[in-house]
């Protein structure tokens, strides 16, 4: 059982974010806790996960060549706006191997972390890899219509099979997105899926549910964690992602 860290530091946390040209322009963090200036204007469409783990990475004071992502889970609202943002993640300070909690919340955009220390830093992905990608899913693309998200990112291993017939899947490379019709895994070393739900109802996370909860909308996979793939059928046989 893992008990409550001792420590816990909570970082008040304005990002005031304006978009010219594409561009990011500014982000701005408060050190000491209280109101913010603004409330949290993040939005899905565009929101900068690298730049937070840029963030995360200096207030933690982990060892950036370290960390390992364990999970991750995005809320957003119809509009797209952002409600919450949870990840956990391994690595190192000062020697010593740690387990980090980070939660992102909004309208008072405060962010709280805490870290126990553990044995090891399991294998696995970069989390400035993996937000860089997830960052640039083209939700609008992909969703029929409008309406808040669920994101989550989840380590996973061993044998695993997932079918398009159960729910839609796409390969995700910088930005671009290709419909795939199975992708087996079967390995010890570990791969990370990226589902996304969409709500309609209630907020909580019931995978599959079509009342009252969410609808499983569709399943992406990474290029690199492809390449860990026993199978991967793309939809149209001509249909790849080039490196």
């Amino acid at each position: 059982m893992i008990k409550d860290p001792a420590e816990k530091k909570v970082i008040a946390l304005s990002i005031g974010i304006a978009f010219v040209a594409g561009a990011l322009s500014m982000l701005i963090l408060i050190n000491e806790p209280g109101p913010p200036e603004a409330s949290l204007p993040h939005n899905i469409y565009g929101l900068p996960l690298s730049k937070i783990w840029a963030i995360i990475e200096d207030q933690t004071g982990v060892e950036n060549a370290t960390t390992v992502l364990g999970e991750l889970r995005l809320v957003t609202a119809d509009d797209g706006s952002v409600e919450s943002l949870h990840m956990n993640f391994y690595g190192d300070d000062e020697g010593l191997h740690q387990w980090y909690r980070v939660a992102v919340s909004s309208p008072m955009s405060v962010v709280t972390w805490d870290s126990l220390a553990v044995d090891t830093v399991p294998p696995g992905e970069h989390p400035f890899v993996l937000l860089s990608e997830i960052e640039r899913i083209p939700y609008r693309e992909l969703n029929a219509q409008d309406t808040g998200l669920i994101v989550e990112v989840d380590a996973q291993y061993g044998d695993l099979a997932y079918d398009a017939r159960y729910g839609s899947l796409f390969a995700l490379h910088r930005g671009e997105v290709v419909p795939l019709e199975r992708v087996v895994f079967s390995t010890s070393e570990p791969w990370y899926d990226t589902a996304v739900f969409c709500r309609t109802g209630d907020g909580s996370t019931s995978e599959g549910s079509t009342s009252g909860g969410n609808i499983h909308c569709y399943t992406l996979f990474t290029f690199r964690d492809l390449g860990k793939a026993e199978t991967v059928d793309y939809r149209n046989a001509e249909s790849s992602l080039d490196a």
